[in-house]
């Protein structure tokens, strides 16, 4: 590790100092070195930085042990991805509040597309099962997903995304050497070698209840998206859709039971203009026409795998796009109906060998995920 990145981590590490009193002192002085040379009156002048922190910088400057931070990195091995590097994510670099750098364990493209899943600790069966479906089928489509390790919805949307093969990330309201909650333990292994946890705060900072709000803005800002499984009215999930559309993100829920206290915050995002999705494609879809995200829908003759995806794009430039995954039923349809172009639902049963009832509700299916559709005589085609 370079000493200019060390004198990040130093500056970063200094009581009182968060991103935004690093990114001001930086702007006003230029380099860590020269917020370390400056007098009290100097620190002062700058502006919103009073006694308090000018003082915490000149009294903790020097006692930061900055060879014994970067001798626990090595053991943990963990590495520290600061704004200035070439690497360092291009989404996060547009958030007003962009911290400095991050500690990261793993091995993650962190400007590969993202999606965040976020909602309650306290969630019922139902939403934990929405989140790993809706995970699983974006890591399928060659999305990351992020999320915050935090009991119930976070834990199921890195299971999900783990599960299909994919990678994940988990930013933690702690230091990134510190397994919480601890029951997370095999979890946090998994991401490791599927992905990378991440966080902003020195090593060893215990959790509290000041460092979840301003983790939940790195959940967000990495992130195309962020969706909002369950959480109720005053759940921390509702802090980071917020801030997801302060970034400028796109903000999606899944609707719940109206008496239901865990669906009350997805509910009222809806209502006051988050978008509805009911199943993972309301969310590709979207991300895919407004140009964020490249999909190819392509074929996975992969045998390991009963799901198969429709025909992909030749260009070159889609070669290495994400594809969204069809079952075994769909990718018959598909085929079906690609090869015999415009067919009724019965001419459709008979060539894919479906029963009828079969075939009309994977034809519905089908069609929500805007891959066929259904002309005013009743006909079938694949969409162009």
């Amino acid at each position: 590790m370079s000493e200019e990145w060390k004198s990040y981590i130093r500056l970063c590490a200094i009581p009182e100092i968060g991103a935004v009193t690093a990114m001001r002192l930086l702007d006003a002085f230029g380099s860590p070195g020269k917020v370390f040379a400056a007098s009290r009156e100097e620190l002062m002048s700058v502006d919103k930085i009073g006694a308090k922190t000018a003082d915490s910088i000149i009294e903790n400057k020097d006692l930061i042990d900055i060879e014994k931070i970067c001798d626990k990195m090595n053991r943990l091995g963990a590495r520290y991805l600061c704004f200035k590097d070439s690497d360092y994510p291009d989404l996060l670099r547009k958030i007003p509040d962009m911290p400095v750098g991050f500690y990261y364990i793993g091995d993650c493209d962190f400007n590969s597309p993202c999606i965040s899943i976020i909602g309650s600790r306290n969630c019922s069966v139902y939403g934990q099962i929405a989140a790993r479906k809706f995970a699983a089928a974006f890591a399928r489509a060659g999305v990351t997903v992020v999320s915050g390790m935090a009991r119930g919805i976070d834990s199921a949307a890195h299971i999900g995304a783990l599960e299909a093969g994919g990678k994940t990330i988990a930013v933690l309201g702690c230091g990134a050497d510190i397994i919480y909650p601890p029951e997370n333990i095999e979890l946090y292994k998994r991401i490791i070698k599927n992905g990378a946890i991440v966080s902003e705060f020195p090593l060893g900072t215990r959790a509290d209840k000041q460092t979840f709000p301003i983790r939940n803005r790195i959940v967000s800002g990495f992130s195309l998206a962020t969706l909002v499984v369950e959480s109720d009215l005053r759940g921390g999930s509702l802090i980071t859709a917020r801030l997801a559309g302060e970034q400028g993100r796109d903000v999606f829920a899944i609707p719940g039971r109206i008496d239901s206290n865990s669906s009350r915050g997805c509910n009222a995002l809806i209502r006051d203009g988050a978008t509805l999705a009911t199943c993972p494609e309301d969310i590709l879809d979207s991300l895919k026409f407004s140009g964020q995200l490249e999909i190819n829908l392509k074929p996975d003759t992969s045998p390991h795998t009963r799901e198969k995806s429709a025909a992909s794009q030749s260009s070159d430039s889609s070669k290495n796009a994400p594809s969204i995954e069809l079952d075994s039923d769909e990718y018959a349809i598909y085929e079906c109906l690609k090869t015999s172009g415009d067919l009724p639902a019965d001419d459709i049963s008979e060539k894919s060998q479906l029963p009828i009832s079969k075939c009309l509700s994977t034809l519905l299916m089908l069609e929500l995920k805007k891959i066929v559709l259904k002309d005013a005589g009743g006909r079938w085609r694949v969409r162009q």
